[in-house]
């Protein structure tokens, strides 16, 4: 039988391969709320993956950010994030991915990221380290330091009821850290946080599909993964991911 990870990859590929064939003329978005875009692209994506999993693992539950599904720590359930980045993808910004992912019991299996417009996978199944098209990722070979570390973060969809706290928190890392980027994908930030492209991600509010992959590829890379301070995390959390050496300086930062 083909393996969870083999499965996961097989259907990372086609989800991005139907995106890859719109990323030059995306169709028009509706809205799932102010800021929040969905395409046909999304919903056709997320079918795809759905039926193409369920038809392999008729018996695991299946989560996906537009159609909903199972509770995701209740047994083995697929967690779907077809189409990571749907304001980059709406501004033709080719930075957007699909995050599909394997939890049991509440606890991470097998993550892939597919980054749709570089092509590259991220990989990673539980014990078994992470992987970028196939070579380890592995953050004991790196050094990071707070100072001079480059962050990546994210602002959640309720940040025009929040923007002052956002904007206060931005404040403070900005100032303790090297440099700071907003990317607008949060699986692949997670996973380049894992690569070492950057030294640490962090979002006050993300939903479980936005993290569920890329959770595990930075915990296997060698990576510290908590919430916002510095707590064991939960799916639907806002997080911090990081480089093992900064990871407790930033949560002090962040948490002021």
């Amino acid at each position: 039988m083909e393996s969870d990870l083999a499965l996961a990859l097989r259907v990372a590929k086609v989800a991005a391969r139907m995106i890859g064939d719109v990323m030059d003329d995306p169709p028009p978005p509706d809205w799932k709320g102010e800021v929040n875009p969905v395409t046909e692209i999304d919903r056709r994506t997320e079918s795809a993956v759905m039926d193409l999993i369920g038809s392999a693992r008729p018996h695991d539950g299946l989560l996906g950010e537009e159609s909903g599904g199972v509770d995701w720590g209740d047994g083995r359930v697929w967690i779907i994030d077809p189409l990571d980045g749907t304001v980059n993808f709406v501004h033709r910004l080719p930075q957007v991915s699909v995050s599909i992912a394997l939890w049991e019991n509440g606890e991470p299996r097998v993550g892939v990221v597919h980054d749709v417009a570089r092509d590259e996978v991220f990989s990673a199944v539980s014990g078994e380290g992470a992987y970028l098209d196939g070579e380890r990722l592995d953050l004991s070979t790196r050094q990071a330091v707070l100072g001079d570390a480059l962050v990546g973060t994210g602002f959640p969809y309720d940040r025009q009821k929040r923007a002052q706290e956002y904007s206060t928190m931005f404040g403070r890392v900005m100032s303790g850290v090297g440099g700071m980027r907003r990317l607008g994908s949060s699986a692949l930030d997670f996973c380049w946080v894992a690569a070492g492209r950057l030294d640490a991600y962090y979002e006050p509010s993300i939903e479980p599909w936005d993290g569920a992959a890329g959770v595990i590829v930075v915990e296997e890379a060698g990576g510290v993964v908590t919430d916002m301070t510095g707590n064991p995390y939960r799916l639907g959390e806002g997080p911090i991911a990081a480089h093992p050496a900064i990871h407790a300086e930033l949560v002090e930062l962040i948490t002021g």
